[in-house]
């Protein structure tokens, strides 16, 4: 049964209220879950699409790249290189396709995390030359945000999340 009750406090949800006040109709879940969903995806992509562009140079030539961490003071640069170069890849992967999300999430944090704050801030927070790593700083908030929030229902996470709630349906029947 729908009411046709007033929602002042959420005028987009008008005359969508079920009998229980408090549970937004199927309609309003599907539109909000499809929004967040679409939100998420875009948000993967972005960070899958700039760790893998940052990942794949570092791949074509690795040398090049460790001995640079290795200048950069980064202790074992040798262990720390072939760890960024592989999480960058690898992480990218995961977290444009939505499969372990929440994982890859707070791998990317702590990967990006540490390479903000032993890479850039040394330098300072806004050196000139461009090397304030910005981008490594916002890719460790958005890896948060990720193992938060999960991937969405728009990823690889989402459709197993779905096979396993359709199978435990089956099971009960």
């Amino acid at each position: 049964m729908v009411l046709k009750q007033s929602c002042t406090s959420a005028p987009h949800l008008e005359g969508t209220m079920t009998a229980n006040p408090v549970a937004p109709s199927t309609h309003t879940r599907i539109r909000a879950s499809g929004g967040l969903s679409a939100g998420l995806l875009l948000l993967r992509v972005a960070v899958g699409c700039v760790l893998l562009e940052h990942g794949l140079p570092k791949l074509a030539h690795p040398s090049a790249f460790i001995d640079t961490v290795g200048r950069l003071g980064v202790p074992l640069h040798h262990v720390a290189g072939w760890l960024e170069i592989l999480g960058e890849l690898g992480l990218g992967c995961l977290v444009l396709v939505g499969l372990l999300t929440r994982v890859a999430g707070v791998l990317v944090a702590i990967m990006m995390g540490l390479v903000w704050g032993v890479v850039h801030l040394p330098h300072g927070w806004s050196p000139s030359g461009g090397f304030g790593g910005e981008t490594a700083l916002l890719l460790a908030v958005l890896g948060l945000v990720l193992a938060l929030t999960g991937a969405g229902a728009w990823s690889l996470d989402g459709v197993l999340a779905s096979r396993r709630r359709s199978a435990g349906d089956g099971d009960s029947r």
